[in-house]
């Protein structure tokens, strides 16, 4: 009996669907989980997508509240690789981590509504600066940020009766936006990114101990090879580009 031969054109055909269907999975393939605190969210969702599209594997993406929420639930086992935050916080925080990858300086940044005009920091003691917001400085870096160099400005005493402590980055500017603030304590990414909303910004860049993103890889994440995958990532062109266009000083 003669072996089946198929024909060239079928032989190509089932060659293709094969390619294909290796494509489909490895654009489904389990990619790492990664976190930031909500200040951050709009940079690692740009960064998660690069990556997606540079490798075809979509990495899980978990944002749940400020970093400080973020670190006890991992602690209580949700599984996150690697979590994007200040190094410090990292370190201090009580979680194991294997390694960091720097991503950059980060800045804080005083913003002001739209109607109002900031020359300086002292512009806060006058009485058209009524609301002052700032994120929660027990959970968040530029929470802590802002304190420390309102101490060192000897301004937190002045202003103490017009301070609101708010949980997160993005629900201090959305009451900035919204007007229920007059100025705020935020990140520079999300000034950068909706800027157009409120009156002005201004960096903010002494007073305080310079804020050293990172990505921290969780201990016992650190041989995934999706985890080694997207660390290398980090340090690509393309990721460095999404980094600096969120303020991060590289």
């Amino acid at each position: 009996m003669k072996p089946l031969v198929l024909p060239e054109r079928f032989r190509l055909l089932l060659v293709l669907t094969a390619c294909i269907l290796a494509f489909a999975q490895a654009a489904h393939a389990d990619g790492p989980s990664i976190t930031t605190g909500l200040g951050y969210k709009p940079m690692v969702q740009q960064l998660c997508a690069a990556y997606a599209q540079q490798s075809g594997v979509k990495p899980t993406e978990m944002y749940s509240g400020n970093i400080g929420q973020i670190i006890e639930q991992a602690k209580a086992g949700s599984g996150v690789s690697i979590i994007v935050s200040e190094k410090g916080t990292l370190q201090d925080s009580g979680l194991a981590f294997a390694a960091y990858e720097p991503l950059g300086e980060a800045v804080l940044v005083l913003a002001w509504r739209k109607g109002l005009h900031l020359a300086s920091a002292q512009d806060l003691t006058k009485p058209e600066f009524a609301k002052i917001g700032y994120p929660d400085a027990k959970a968040a870096i530029y929470g802590r940020a802002a304190v420390a160099f309102m101490k060192g400005n000897n301004l937190l005493e002045p202003l103490k009766a017009k301070l609101s402590m708010l949980s997160t980055v993005p629900q201090v500017f959305s009451y900035l936006v919204s007007g229920d603030l007059d100025a705020a304590f935020v990140n520079e990414a999300i000034a950068r990114k909706q800027g157009d909303s409120v009156g002005g910004w201004m960096e903010v860049r002494e007073g305080y101990t310079p804020m050293l993103l990172v990505a921290g890889v969780v201990a016992g994440q650190e041989n995934k090879a999706e985890v080694r995958s997207f660390m290398q990532f980090l340090k690509t062109p393309e990721a460095q580009r999404i980094l600096a266009g969120n303020g991060l000083r590289l």
